[in-house]
């Protein structure tokens, strides 16, 4: 089977549910059309499905023959971006959008199941297609990438390895990018309370400031990096929120400080931890005041399994030529649930050229939009790397 070729006879396929999903994008554990549209086509192909996790699919295609199990998989949440785009499929959703190419991750799995589907009695072993919701947000009261786990989608049976693709702006259409090693940070979150005494604007000496607290706090933090951190060890500490305040002649009793950490691995993350509580208490100490820092557990960091990074990076080259494939790639800071994933079974999370070129909008933009072109490349890059591992090829 020729699959970069039966991934080109379907383009119009891939492209007409990219574009009906960007054009209907729905928030985290809020994807019930998605959902119904997810469970209607893998129907429509004989794939077994259900739900899970409230607005998640797991799709299961079993061959005929004992084999390895792989899971593809694809996170099907939009963004709260009002879009700019002018085009037919513009988001008919006021205030939210595909803007970090989850429609186009839908779509590839979907088509990968498509390519292997018709090929299931050839197959030794099993393709697991997953479509989890909610990943770009984790205020909720369960990771749904975890709770999945938790539920057993890597049991029944048993999953050998997992993939998947995002969507890379920088990146031209017809490549793939691949990362041997870390590819994702710890995206954890911090909310520091510093307490003090409020009082007028015109006595602060009868006051304990906050307000200049914050700013000595903010200015301090910069050194937990620069001065605490080995520069060989990435590491990310960004205060994003400050809320203080309510009146111009009042100096409040409080203001609240917030903001992300991002590292690489587990030892980095408790050294800045550990200089973000000293640097925060010791300061407020030092003006009077009181400091406390909670830190909130996000998305653990998680790197690429060395072998399988290797076998999709064979099975990329194989269909697009080497000449397509974006080695010694430099990990991100950015976040991804897929860790969960990653922590159950060997693992490769790689990046799909979108770009079409000079003035393409990055991930996150309200203009963001993806060549379609590359739906072809992920769908075939999935459907064969599944089909490598499952002796289809």
């Amino acid at each position: 089977m020729n699959i970069l070729d039966e991934a080109k006879k379907i383009k119009p396929y891939l492209v007409k549910i990219r574009r009906d999903i960007h054009a209907h994008p729905e928030l985290g554990f809020e994807e019930y059309r998605t959902q119904r549209s997810i469970l209607r086509e893998l129907k429509k192909l004989g794939i077994p499905c259900r739900k899970m996790v409230k607005t998640g699919v797991v799709g299961l295609i079993k061959g005929k023959k004992p084999g390895k199990t792989v899971l593809l998989r694809a996170d099907i949440d939009a963004l709260p971006i009002e879009e700019e785009n002018v085009c037919s499929y513009r988001s008919k959703n006021k205030g939210v959008m595909h803007a970090c190419g989850h429609d186009t991750h839908t779509a590839m799995v979907l088509g990968a199941a498509k390519i292997l589907s018709v090929k299931k009695n050839e197959m030794a072993g099993n393709v697991k297609l997953v479509f989890q919701p909610r990943e770009e947000f984790v205020d909720s009261e369960f990771d749904p990438a975890e709770e999945m786990v938790r539920l057993g989608v890597m049991r029944n049976p048993k999953v050998d390895m997992c993939a998947a693709l995002h969507a890379d702006h920088s990146v031209l259409c017809g490549k793939i990018k691949v990362i041997h090693g870390p590819v994702m940070a710890n995206a954890d979150k911090f909310r520091i309370q510093i307490s003090g005494r409020g009082a007028h604007g015109a006595e602060p000496q009868l006051a304990r400031d906050p307000i200049y607290a914050a700013a000595c706090v903010i200015q301090a933090l910069q050194s937990v990096v620069s001065r605490n951190i080995d520069p060989c060890d990435p590491a990310v500490v960004s205060v994003t929120m400050v809320h203080g305040g309510t009146a111009m002649n009042v100096i409040p009793p409080e203001v609240i400080l917030g903001g992300t950490i991002r590292t690489l691995n587990d030892k980095v993350y408790k050294l800045v931890k550990d200089s973000m509580r000293r640097v925060v208490e010791k300061t407020c100490e030092s003006l009077g005041l009181k400091g406390k820092i909670l830190f909130i557990k996000a998305y653990p960091a998680f790197a690429n399994d060395e072998r399988t990074a290797g076998l999709f990076e064979r099975s990329a080259a194989k269909l697009l030529g080497g000449q397509n494939i974006v080695k010694n790639a430099v990990s991100s800071m950015g976040g991804e649930n897929f860790a969960y994933f990653a922590r159950k079974a060997p693992s490769v999370f790689c990046w799909l050229g979108v770009s079409k070129g000079k003035g393409q909008y990055p991930i996150h933009h309200p203009r963001f939009d993806i060549d379609e072109n590359a739906l072809v490349v992920g769908a075939a890059v999935l459907a064969g790397f599944a089909a490598d591992n499952t002796g289809l090829n």
